[in-house]
């Protein structure tokens, strides 16, 4: 028999795919009542959602379509979810793009731009409108405490240092850094007071939500797809350094962003997770 570890409604978004397809059948499994599940590809989406009904025909999916480069988009997808279930109780924000591709001095401040919208700009928006819903939620008494929401962004192993063989990244990696910044500023208590005599907006660990950041390693994803041979060749020479000796399923990450998402991690907050191998 499974234990239930999740407790209410949840949105992942990059959910027809890799790590966010394989969260939403373990959200599936685990407990969640109510997945709203949001990607860009709406036929990608279509089809991960049939088979999830297929596996798990007593949860209720709702699709979203929507363009993490778009701001408005990015509000609305949360609106969405929140609107058709109520509340969010396990927010998983899954979204990223691996170019551009090349050392910092061929890259072009557009296609820089462009990624940190994709990458760290649209995590950032969607922590925000997610944190406005979870403030106004009641909070639910779990097994050591009383949580009103919890959030899981994807960062990656290259959000806590860069590396020689990935000179070429240096936009992805930068973007992953600063998706851990996001989920640290945003979990931990004020020093101070605000104006006005109010606290401080990033005081939400003491309002019942929990915001993480998992780190993954290596892992067998579309996106690996993308790469051209340079990165190939890096991916190939870091797998073989790795303790493993070989690439994570999204399966086992799904597992992880399961754990940080339930009440096994009750007294988490503000972390990195690595999951390298």
């Amino acid at each position: 028999m499974i234990n239930k570890l999740l407790h209410g409604p949840s949105f992942i978004s990059g959910a027809a795919r890799g790590i966010g397809r394989a969260t939403a059948f373990a959200f599936a499994k685990y407990g969640s009542p109510q997945l709203a599940l949001a990607d860009i590809d709406a036929v990608a989406l279509k089809q991960t959602i049939k088979e999830l009904k297929n596996a798990h025909p007593n949860v209720e999916v709702l699709p979203i379509e929507f363009d993490a480069a778009s701001a408005d988009s990015t509000v609305k997808a949360v609106e969405a979810a929140s609107s058709a279930f109520g509340r969010i109780d396990h927010a998983v924000n899954n979204v990223g793009i691996p170019g551009p591709m090349g050392p910092s001095v061929s890259v072009s401040t557009d296609d820089f731009k462009r990624l940190l919208d994709i990458n760290l700009t649209s995590m950032w928006i969607a922590q925000r409108e997610q944190i406005k819903l979870m403030l106004q939620q009641e909070p639910i008494q779990q097994e050591f405490g009383k949580v009103r929401g919890t959030i899981v962004n994807l960062s990656s192993v290259w959000g806590g240092f860069g590396s020689r063989n990935f000179a070429s990244m240096a936009a992805y990696v930068t973007s992953k850094h600063g998706i851990i910044g996001l989920t640290k500023s945003a979990s931990l208590p004020p020093l101070m007071s605000s104006p006005g005599g109010g606290t401080d907006a990033n005081q939400y660990a003491a309002e019942h939500i929990r915001i993480n950041a998992i780190c993954p390693g290596y892992t067998m994803t579309p996106i690996m797809g993308d790469v051209g041979p340079e990165i190939q060749r890096a991916l190939d020479e870091g797998m073989h350094r790795t303790a493993m000796k070989r690439f994570a399923q999204p399966e086992e990450l799904a597992n992880s962003i399961t754990y940080l998402s339930s009440w096994m991690s009750s007294f988490m907050s503000g972390e990195a997770m690595l999951v390298d191998g």
